[in-house]
C-alpha cells in the first residue's frame, strides 16, 4: 500500500524531488509497500495544498527511523 506523509527537511539542507529533470523542492513523501521512498515536489500534483494536509510520518518501531535525503 502506497503511503504519502509530510517530508522533513533536515536543518539547513533542502530536499529536491525525484522527478526526472526537475530541481524543485521535495513536499512530500511517497513510500511503497516495499518500503521505497520518492520525494515528490507539490508541483508534479499541481496541487500546493496536498502536501500540507499529510501527516508528519511517524517511525515505525520495527524499522530504524530514516529521514529523507
Amino acid at each position: 500500500m502506497l503511503q504519502c506523509f509530510q517530508l522533513e527537511h533536515p536543518e539547513n539542507e533542502m530536499v529536491f524531488c525525484d522527478g526526472p529533470k526537475c530541481e524543485a523542492i521535495a513536499d512530500y513523501l511517497k513510500v511503497e509497500a516495499d518500503g521505497t521512498e520518492h520525494r515528490h515536489s507539490a508541483f508534479h500534483t499541481k496541487s500546493h495544498t496536498y502536501a500540507a494536509r499529510l501527516a508528519p510520518r511517524c517511525p515505525d518501531p520495527k524499522v530504524p527511523y530514516r529521514f529523507a535525503r
